[in-house]
């Protein structure tokens, strides 16, 4: 590969990664949240379910 094409693809990677920790920062905690609850409501719904 030429220097140039790997200097692209160096900034294309850096790239990807500064908007995946972006992303995470923005909606990782919410999502990780919104997860907590569901399963928490499963966990409380579950002894419903099975009438003990």
């Amino acid at each position: 590969m030429p220097a140039n094409m790997l200097k692209i693809e160096a900034e294309l990677r850096h790239a990807v990664i500064d908007r995946l920790i972006a992303a995470s920062l923005n909606e990782g905690k919410p999502a990780r949240e919104a997860t907590l609850e569901r399963w928490r409501a499963l966990g409380a719904a579950k002894p419903d379910k099975s009438g003990t």
